[in-house]
Formats: structure tokens, C-alpha cells, sequence
């Protein structure tokens, strides 16, 4: 191999090859033409396949920043946050959040829930909405008034109130009177 070791070959190519990303890099950096490096960022960051994906079902939405009751807790008063809510145990009282709202089997609340998503198992005695995606699971219990454009209500479960879906077709269309009535007509 005259005067050159192994290891110096092996690493030789691996630094060429460096090298001529870094260079292709800056080439794309400098006159706007894709370099390699970009696509292999974009494809290792999420498309909208993938968030898609990982949202493919309701509770998918629930993270650890959620605030959460639980099971062998009572809670009176109100939460609200970015993040979403888990609820277990008791509660009283209104949420607000933007997140995943998630009332368990065990839960037992008193309040109103105003959240894009919602996942109701347990007892509600309240309202829910305006909601984005709702779900009424098996052995969900629910008095109260639901505004949502998705809802799913489970065989088993029990909803008394009504339902509100709006849609863009569904607003109200107003219109002015042109017909005059004439003499003899009311």
C-alpha cells in the first residue's frame, strides 16, 4: 500500500466525503441551490404525514405536560393551560385548555369543558364545546349540551341534551323582504 497505513485509507474517503458535504452546504447556502444535508434534515423532521399519524386517534393527543386529577382526589375549582387534562378523580368546576381533555371511567364532573378535543368515559353533568373532535366512550355518562363538528357517541353510553354541529354551510342566511303586499293581502 507504499507509504500509507490502513487506518489513514479508511479514514481518508470519510473525510473527503465530510468535507464535500460541508462544501455542498455552503455552495447551497451561498447560491440557493439544495445540498443533501437539507434534505436529510427535512426528512428527519416531521411532515404533515407524520403528525397525521401520530394524531391518529383522540387519545394519541394526551402528553405528560397534561394537568391530571386522580382517582382517589377531589378537585373544586377551575383549570385552564395549553396543555390538556386527564381527569380521574372529582372535580367541580370548568376547564379550559387546549389540549386533549380526558374524563376516565372513575371521573365524576360538574362543569362545563370548553377544549378542541375530548374523550368522555366517566360522568359529566355540564356542557362541552365548541369542540373540535368529541368522543362519548361506552360507559361515558353525560347531561348536558354538546357543540362539536366530529362527534362519536359509543353503544352503551348515555347522552341527555343536544347537539350543535356547526358548519360553514350551516350559518344563517338573512335576506331582505322585496315582495310588498297589496290591497287585500296581510
Amino acid at each position: 500500500m507504499g507509504g500509507r497505513s490502513l487506518s489513514r485509507d479508511l479514514t481518508y474517503p470519510l473525510a473527503l466525503n465530510k468535507l464535500y458535504l460541508m462544501l455542498k452546504g455552503f455552495k447551497s447556502k451561498v447560491f440557493g441551490a439544495p445540498s443533501s444535508e437539507v434534505v436529510e434534515r427535512s426528512v428527519s423532521s416531521e411532515t404533515p404525514q407524520d403528525a397525521a399519524k401520530q394524531f391518529r386517534r383522540l387519545e394519541d393527543r394526551s402528553g405528560p405536560d397534561d394537568t391530571v386529577v386522580s382517582a382517589q382526589s377531589s378537585f373544586k375549582g377551575d383549570i385552564s393551560g395549553r396543555a390538556g387534562a386527564r381527569i380521574a378523580g372529582e372535580m367541580q368546576g370548568d376547564i379550559r385548555c387546549e389540549g386533549l381533555v380526558w374524563v376516565e371511567e372513575t371521573a365524576k364532573v360538574k362543569g362545563d369543558i370548553h377544549c378542541a378535543y375530548v374523550i368522555l368515559e366517566g360522568e359529566l353533568e355540564g356542557n362541552i364545546g365548541p369542540s373540535l373532535h368529541v368522543e362519548l366512550r361506552t360507559k361515558a355518562k353525560m347531561r348536558g349540551n354538546i357543540e362539536t363538528k366530529l362527534l362519536a357517541i359509543a353503544d352503551g353510553s348515555f347522552f341527555e341534551g343536544q347537539v350543535n354541529m356547526p358548519t360553514p354551510e350551516a350559518q344563517p342566511v338573512h335576506f331582505a323582504e322585496k315582495r310588498h303586499p297589496g290591497p287585500g293581502r296581510d
